[in-house]
C-alpha cells in the first residue's frame, strides 16, 4: 500500500501553493494488472485559480483542455484561471440541493446529506449526465487534460475513483488518494466562505462533514454502484452510456 505521503506526487505535476490539490491521477504510476497508471495524461485539482507566478510551471504539461464540474453560481463566484493552449469546458455536476440545504440544523444532517449527494452520483440522471459529459470529451479529446471542482474532493474524487478502478487499481491505493485531499487542502477556507454565504452563521464545526474527503461517502456511492450496475465498467456504459469504444479509450489513455 502507498503511503498517504507517496500518493500524488507523480513526475509531472508540480506543486501548487495557488492550487494545492493540484495533482496526476496516476499517483507516483499505481500499479495494476496492466502494468503502472501513464503519469502526465489526466490531471485533477480543486478549483483551478492558478496565481501568475505559479502558471509558468503549468506550461510544460501541454493540457489541452479543462474540464469544470463547478455549478454556474460556483463558478461565477471564483472563475477559473485562463491556460494559454487549453479548452475551458463547462461540464457541471449538481451539488446539494438549495432545499436540502437549507433543511439541514446539524453537523449529523450534513454527514447524512453527504452520503445521499454520493448515492446520487448513481441514482440521480443529472449528476450522472454531467460525469457523463466530462469523461465522453476525456475519452474523445487527444492530448494532457485536467478536470476539477471546487475542493477536488468529491465530484473530482469521485472521477478519479472511477478512472483508477477502471484500469484496477488496487483499493487501498484508491482510498489513500482520495483521502489525500484532507492533507493538501488543510488550511484552505475558500469553501468555507463560500458555504456561509448558503447556509448562514452556523458553528464551524457544523461546516466540517462537507468540508473533508470521508470514506465513508466514497463507500456509500460505490456500493450504491454496484447494487445498480455491477462494477465500474456496467457504470459507465449502462449508467452513463459510454460506448464500448470511449470505455476502451478512456483505458488506454491512463496506461502505458
Amino acid at each position: 500500500m502507498l503511503s498517504a505521503e507517496g500518493v500524488g506526487t507523480g513526475r509531472t505535476a508540480p506543486s501548487l501553493v495557488s492550487v494545492p490539490n493540484f495533482r496526476d491521477v496516476a499517483g507516483p504510476g499505481y500499479s495494476t494488472p496492466y502494468g503502472p497508471m501513464r503519469p502526465g495524461r489526466l490531471f485533477r485539482s480543486n478549483a483551478f485559480l492558478v496565481s501568475p507566478e505559479e502558471m509558468a510551471a503549468l506550461t510544460p504539461l501541454g493540457i489541452v483542455a479543462i474540464y469544470d464540474l463547478r455549478t454556474a453560481q460556483e463558478v461565477e463566484l471564483r472563475p477559473d484561471s485562463e491556460l494559454p493552449g487549453a479548452t475551458w469546458r463547462h461540464t457541471w455536476v449538481p451539488g446539494l440541493p438549495r432545499e436540502v440545504m437549507k433543511a439541514l440544523r446539524t453537523a449529523a444532517d450534513l454527514r447524512e446529506a453527504m452520503l445521499d449527494h454520493y448515492r446520487g452520483f448513481v441514482t440521480d440522471p443529472d449528476k450522472r449526465a454531467g460525469f457523463a459529459a466530462v469523461l465522453s470529451s476525456i475519452a474523445n479529446q487527444e492530448g494532457p487534460q485536467l478536470f476539477h471542482c471546487s475542493e477536488g474532493k468529491d465530484r473530482t474524487g469521485w472521477v478519479t475513483m472511477l478512472l483508477q478502478r477502471l484500469v484496477g487499481v488496487a483499493e487501498e491505493d484508491v482510498a489513500a488518494d482520495f483521502l489525500l485531499t484532507n492533507d493538501l487542502m488543510r488550511g484552505s477556507n475558500a469553501s468555507l466562505e463560500i458555504a456561509r454565504q448558503f447556509f448562514g452563521d452556523r458553528p464551524d464545526d457544523f461546516f466540517v462533514p462537507g468540508m473533508i474527503a470521508d470514506m465513508a461517502y466514497l463507500e456509500a456511492g460505490t456500493a450504491r454502484m454496484e447494487t445498480d450496475y455491477g462494477d465500474v465498467e456496467g457504470y459507465l456504459r449502462r449508467g452513463l452510456g459510454l460506448s464500448d469504444e470511449q470505455v476502451e479509450r478512456l483505458r488506454r489513455l491512463l496506461l502505458d
